[in-house]
């Protein structure tokens, strides 16, 4: 049988000497440590990769609003079993994705009041077909929308972006346990012009926790 997503502990090779990899001869090998299936109804709880920023950058510059801090959480509500060679998706709403410690290298721009992903609950998805795509879908007749407030020399400006596609799309990956969003597009509903007319936002999410059972969520 497949199991969609797996609780257990992700093993990196700088940790190896703690957790025993089954069937493992190279104590320096990493990878997964499968648990159990997670249960439909835990809560999934994930931060920024250590080390990383989330973007909204104007497409092919580095100039736009980065966040130092982002937080994303939801829970199960779709986890199944399929047999040996069959695709399964996991799936489950997001009602929490926050954003702090932004700035902007936007001239002009002085600060970032704040950054609001609006119209939650989204849902989550991953498929456990190769490259584990994820998307994030909008609930029916919605869209994926968000909401930047500037500081700016003239005052306070609010940009409003919508997403240029249905979903935002990305993947995940065991080692290390995460979930990429990279270059997805928003396009601007409103706004005065220092907002830009499109932004690609970039966000990478893990280890992504179990936080009913405290373990570590990997695909399977």
């Amino acid at each position: 049988m497949r199991n969609r997503l797996f609780a257990g502990a992700a093993a990196l090779a700088a940790a190896t000497a703690l957790i025993a990899l089954p069937g493992t001869a190279d104590a320096s090998v990493a990878g997964p440590v499968l648990g159990p299936n997670v249960n439909v109804g835990d809560a999934l709880s994930a931060d920024l990769v250590a080390g990383t920023v989330a973007t909204m950058y104007n497409p092919g510059t580095t100039t736009g609003v980065k966040c130092t801090a982002s937080h994303i959480g939801g829970s199960v509500a779709a986890n199944p079993v399929v047999a040996a060679g069959g695709t399964a998706t996991a799936y489950g709403p997001v009602n929490v994705l926050t954003f702090n410690g932004c700035t902007s290298n936007v001239v002009g721009v002085t600060g970032v009041t704040s950054l609001t992903m609006d119209n939650l609950p989204y849902t989550l998805q991953i498929t456990d077909s190769t490259g584990f795509p994820v998307a994030l879908v909008p609930a029916p007749g919605s869209q994926i929308h968000a909401t930047v407030v500037l500081k700016t020399l003239a005052g306070s400006a609010t940009c409003t972006f919508q997403a240029t596609a249905a979903t935002l799309n990305g993947n995940a990956t065991n080692v290390p346990p995460q979930i990429n969003l990279v270059n997805q597009p928003l396009t601007k509903a409103t706004g005065p012009s220092i907002c830009f007319s499109t932004i690609n936002f970039t966000a990478s999410y893990g280890p992504v926790t179990d936080t009913t059972t405290g373990t570590t969520v990997v695909v399977n």
